[in-house]
């Protein structure tokens, strides 16, 4: 049983599961036991058992049938792994290099080649940014749906797939500087700032202001998180 009410319990999960495949004991083709089932097996919720055959599924190891349920992908490709999210300082800034690698490209790109259905893809999931801050929550899951935003108007699969697998790792980076950002009413108005002058510069079709608007933002993220830090005011 996994009874360690912690937030890794999906990722612990997903190993425990992942293992099972390749140990044989879920073979190729192999339909996986019912949510409840999984449930009962390892003292689980349902949200930590789907939040890990999610993981599963990013990584090519499961696959769902409508109507039928969920299978072990057949001759399975060898997926590539991520260390857990560590939760020090110099964990998350390397996330946030890593971030920049990806994401100030996906913004040229969607400036060049976004649809009006992105467009308004981008706005709500600002304005739903907006509203979760209003009812004084972390406003975690908009942000990040932002971000992913700006990445889907890119048109490139890939980069959309790359930032699904690497989505523990920036929910957590969001996590943390968000909380820090939280804090502090300047920082706040500076991340609301970003973020609309990202979209202004997508909007506008123009790929070189989108690359500079998302490359201050994320350069900034870092410099907040090492001014409070400097501060002794942020715990990760």
């Amino acid at each position: 049983m996994l009874n360690d009410a912690t937030p890794k319990l999906a990722e612990r999960l997903a190993k425990r599961l992942s293992t099972a495949v390749h140990e044989g004991q879920l073979t190729a083709g192999t339909r996986l036991p019912t949510e409840q089932a999984l449930c009962e097996q390892y003292g689980v919720s349902r949200t930590v058992v789907r939040e890990a055959i999610s993981m599963l599924k990013r990584e090519g190891m499961l696959t769902s049938r409508q109507g039928s349920g969920t299978f072990v992908v057949p001759n399975p490709s060898v997926a590539l792994r991520l260390s857990p999210p560590q939760g020090n300082f110099e964990a998350v800034v390397e996330i946030l290099e890593l971030r920049s690698a990806l994401e100030i490209k996906a913004a040229e790109l969607a400036a060049a080649r976004r649809t009006n259905a992105q467009l308004r893809a981008m706005r709500n999931a600002l304005a739903e940014l907006d509203e979760a801050v209003e009812r004084g929550e972390d406003g975690v899951r908009e942000d990040l749906a932002f971000h992913r935003s700006v990445v889907a108007a890119t048109g490139n699969q890939h980069f959309l797939e790359t930032i699904d697998f690497l989505h523990q790792l920036v929910q957590q980076a969001i996590s943390v500087t968000r909380r820090n950002e939280a804090r502090n009413a300047r920082y706040m108005h500076q991340v609301d700032r970003e973020h609309h002058a990202l979209l202004d510069a997508i909007d506008a079709g123009d790929s070189e202001a989108a690359r500079r608007a998302a490359s201050t933002h994320l350069h900034n993220a870092e410099a907040r998180l090492r001014e409070a830090q400097s501060e002794a005011d942020i715990s990760l």
